[in-house]
């Protein structure tokens, strides 16, 4: 096949329509003396390809316009922008990405950089110099970098000692506050805790047991300070104490009972006295006449009756577990007469407790009920502590 060869200046190769397609054998040799090889669209020059020192230099030929390389679907996957920067991009396909790869003698892995999902462009600046050892990278919060220590600093560190903020992106431990992995420690002069902010919720501390909890906490709903059962407020208040200063246990053992109906005692013997009716009982611990104390403790217990057409003496007694309590009333044949008692009894858990009254030969009566709201014999008892 001859050659092609063009003499003389601004020699043209020119095609009236459609394209010029060069398919040779071998290589497309472009080689231009001049240094430059032009592309151009309708006379319009669009990008030169030239040299310098032997260095490939791509150059549009048209202002403020950039070099693209996109996809065969149209996406521009990296963009030489006329304002100042390299673009990266993929598009709607996901977002563009940095990639970094490893010698090839050690592997084909990479480190990666990309964008996440963001409300809005940011510029990181770089630092100026290279920094300290153990320095970290930060930012001022608007983009601009600068070198710093990793974490803030510490003052008055020592052993076990709480660290706290000092308000300037410091921090200080505090040598009045000491947590060693199972006590923590409120130390100095006049020390206090605080639980809660002022606001409308409840506050509590939780003693978190193996098989119980407890709590202690200030309940919103009623403005007690409650100690109770559980980690909630508001389940078993076993003691509050109200803005007065009254203090209430809800759940101490306590009762009163009452005679609803005369007894007629008349043999010299010990009678049990019978009470049939119940103003309260908390614990439930009093049935068929007797109390029986749920726990070890010091427990007070009173009792007052009349006994009508007492013409003799009268024995009333408090009978505890092993023990008995007696008291002695002497009354008129055609009268009556008021007994009672007050006494302090040591029982341990499960003892019992009970009236009894002994009569001499005569005829004697307890008297019952007075219409609907008098008692006139009547049996209580609680537990002091």
């Amino acid at each position: 096949m001859a050659n092609i060869e063009l003499d003389g200046a601004n020699k043209k190769i020119k095609v009236d329509s459609g394209d010029l397609t060069l398919d040779v054998p071998g290589d497309i040799i472009l080689d231009a003396d001049g240094a430059d090889l032009v592309f151009a669209d309708g006379g319009t020059n669009i990008l030169k390809v030239t040299n310098s020192s032997s260095d490939a230099v791509f150059q549009p030929q048209v202002d403020a316009k950039d070099i693209k390389f996109n996809q065969y679907d149209g996406r521009t996957l990296l963009d030489i922008n006329d304002g100042g920067f390299v673009g990266i991009a993929n598009g709607a396909t996901g977002p563009g990405q940095l990639r970094l790869y490893e010698d090839t003698d050690n592997g084909t892995n990479y480190t990666a950089l990309q964008v996440g999902t963001q409300s809005g462009d940011i510029t990181y600046t770089l630092p100026t110099a290279d920094g300290s050892n153990g320095n970290a990278l930060l930012t001022n919060g608007s983009g601009t970098l600068s070198w710093g220590s990793a974490g803030a600093s510490l003052s008055n560190d020592a052993n076990n000692r709480v660290v706290t903020g000092d308000g300037s992106g410091g921090l200080n431990g505090e040598a009045n506050l000491t947590f060693d992995g199972n006590a923590l420690v409120v130390a100095g002069t006049a020390p206090s805790i605080t639980v809660g902010d002022a606001g409308a919720e409840d506050t509590k501390v939780v003693f978190d047991g193996n098989a119980l909890d407890f709590h202690v906490g200030l309940d919103d709903s009623t403005d007690l300070l409650t100690i109770g059962k559980g980690s909630a407020l508001g389940t078993t208040a076993h003691m509050t104490f109200d803005t007065d200063g009254h203090i209430l246990k809800p759940l101490q053992p306590a009762f009163s009972v009452y005679a609803s109906a005369g007894q007629d005692v008349s043999n010299y013997s010990d009678n049990d006295v019978v009470f049939g009716g119940e103003d309260f009982d908390v614990g439930s611990n009093f049935a068929s006449n007797t109390f029986t104390a749920p726990v070890a403790g010091k427990y007070v217990f009173s009792f007052k009756s009349e006994v009508v057409n007492a013409g003799g003496w009268i024995k009333v007694k408090l009978v505890p577990s092993g023990k008995q309590y007696q008291w002695f009333a002497t009354g008129e044949s055609s009268g009556s007469v008021a007994v009672s008692f007050h006494q302090i009894v040591d029982m341990a858990a499960s003892d019992t407790a009970k009236v009894t009254i002994v009569a001499n030969d005569n005829n004697y009566t307890l008297a019952g009920d007075s219409g609907s709201t008098y008692h006139q014999t009547t049996f209580s008892g609680f537990l002091l502590g």
